[in-house]
């Protein structure tokens, strides 16, 4: 019987490389939306916007220049949301195939949404899109107007896209602590079995070793009865 267990605790330690697999797809996949919901990018778009507001002279691309950012950082949401959507497929067939070989019961948890928080870039758009207006021309001549716009701007910005990442790593969490919490759960399965096997083992031996005497003794008592 302890054999046997053995055996199947080496056979689900072998299923780990699949598990293995799976993670470094989720955490590979995981870093590509990091990397475009990240400071870095939010920086190099804000820096391509300054520059615009800082050209010298009457600011005849502003509102266009302005319109293209916001359609990429909505374009970078909804690469976001593939890769989510990606992220779920995996997680729906990785744990569907681990339910079925382990008797897990593990479920994928809801996919974030991005719509709201593109929903939300609109909004900012809107309600920044006032200062670009021609009433705004002299203003925006000034260096100082354009920098204050710039950086409230960035801020509303950054507080979308760590609102957006801070759902994201929700979720990611919530599928790797269920599969962290069932393999532990089996591991000490294992364990707990193993040890009441040995346990077992050990009191069928001090049996055996209480029997002797009492079995020696039954012998000579009926050698003297012969």
């Amino acid at each position: 019987m302890r054999n046997r267990i053995s055996q199947e605790q080496a056979e689900f330690d072998q299923g780990g490389a699949k598990i293995h697999a799976v993670r470094s797809v989720h955490l590979r996949l995981l870093r590509d939306v990091f990397n475009i919901l990240g400071a870095s990018v939010l920086k190099k778009e804000m820096a391509l916007l300054s520059d615009t507001l800082l050209q010298k002279g009457l600011k005849l691309g502003v509102k266009r220049a302005y319109s293209e950012t916001f359609d990429r950082l909505r374009g970078n949401l909804q690469r976001v949301q593939s890769l989510c959507a990606e992220i779920q497929s995996m997680l729906e067939a990785s744990f569907t195939s681990l339910n079925a070989e382990y008797g897990f019961s593990l479920q994928p948890p809801v996919e974030p949404d991005m719509a709201r928080f593109s929903a939300d870039l609109d909004t900012v758009e809107r309600n920044h899109l006032q200062y670009l207006g021609l009433g705004n021309a002299f203003k925006l001549a000034q260096p100082e107007f354009a920098d204050r716009l710039v950086r409230a701007l960035s801020t509303r910005l950054r507080n979308i896209h760590e609102a957006a990442l801070a759902d994201v790593e929700l979720w990611s969490k919530s599928a790797a602590a269920q599969l962290d919490a069932q393999l532990r759960e089996r591991r000490r399965n294992f364990a707990r079995r193993i040890e009441a096997i040995d346990r077992i083992s050990q009191a069928a031996g001090g049996l055996e070793d209480r029997a002797e005497p009492t079995d020696l003794f039954l012998v000579i008592q009926v050698g003297q009865h012969d």
